[in-house]
């Protein structure tokens, strides 16, 4: 046989804390797609996509002139009808109106209320307003339309994400809600999000995995998040175990079929790299 001379290292094993890492999406913490609630023209619109808003915002307004009349109206029908019960009840202290007439005015004017009610809330519906702050992120209706069921736009708070990642069951023990969980994504690399794990599933699917969320804070000027991009959950176990460290220098083959020469006496033999 040829003799060769050869240079070796030695393997080193140390108690290491594995990295566990679970990818998934962002997706917005509350989101909603906003319908008019009364008929009528589109008479004004005061966002566009893109625009943030903060809650009470009207957005849409849409023709009101035709419940404004019939409130004055039935704030006119009202008014008459409290006059008319306060002259009835100072005249039946004298015995000359009958306490049928008294009932019959006080039902006119619980009608007349009733009915004012209802228009001042039809009218309060004619502005569509932001539930809270967020980005408009749909905008589907223009001035002078007639918005039907679908909706007219969607509000977005993009505040605040939730990364949604699917955890196999030997591992699920790792996640506790409340817990911090630190998350990155490829498109800003380097960059750490820091996360609250908000949700772990109390059931896993067919193959065993496990449902959680992570609401991570969007508040990095020079590393916004968007709803839909890929991110990753890492989280560092609590226990360690002995790990093999082999130099880099010594690995050959590939990253699927890794190998090493492996000195046995005056010989080295190439052994494939099986891990657990």
């Amino acid at each position: 046989d040829k003799k060769l001379l050869v240079h070796t290292s030695s393997t080193i094993k140390e108690d290491v804390a594995p990295n566990y890492s679970y990818t998934g999406t962002f997706a917005p913490c509350r989101e909603v797609l906003l319908t008019a609630q009364v008929y009528g023209e589109v008479k004004g619109i005061f966002a566009n996509e893109g625009d943030f808003v903060r809650a009470g915002k009207t957005l849409v307004q849409i023709d009101d002139h035709i419940l404004q009349a019939q409130y004055q109206a039935a704030e006119a029908n009202y008014i008459t009808a409290r006059k008319n019960l306060e002259r009835y009840e100072s005249a039946a202290k004298s015995g000359g109106v009958s306490n049928l007439q008294i009932d019959n005015l006080k039902l006119n004017l619980a009608t007349t209320e009733s009915q004012l009610k209802q228009l001042k809330r039809q009218i309060e519906l004619s502005k569509i307003v932001a539930p809270f702050d967020g980005t408009i992120t749909m905008r589907s209706v223009e001035l002078g339309s007639v918005p039907g069921q679908s909706p007219l736009a969607r509000i977005t708070d993009l505040q605040k994400l939730k990364l949604q990642v699917s955890v196999p069951e030997k591992e699920i023990v790792l996640f506790k809600e409340g817990a911090t969980a630190n998350v990155v994504t490829d498109v800003y690399p380097g960059a750490t999000f820091s996360g609250i794990i908000e949700y772990v599933s109390d059931r896993g699917d067919e193959v065993h995995n496990y449902d959680v969320r992570i609401v991570v804070d969007n508040n990095q000027s020079n590393a916004e998040l968007k709803v839909g991009m890929y991110g990753t959950a890492v989280l560092k176990s609590s226990t360690s175990q002995q790990t093999l460290f082999i130099p880099r220098a010594a690995l050959l083959g590939s990253a699927k079929n890794p190998q090493v020469f492996l000195v046995n006496g005056d010989r080295v033999e190439l052994k494939d790299i099986r891990t657990r």
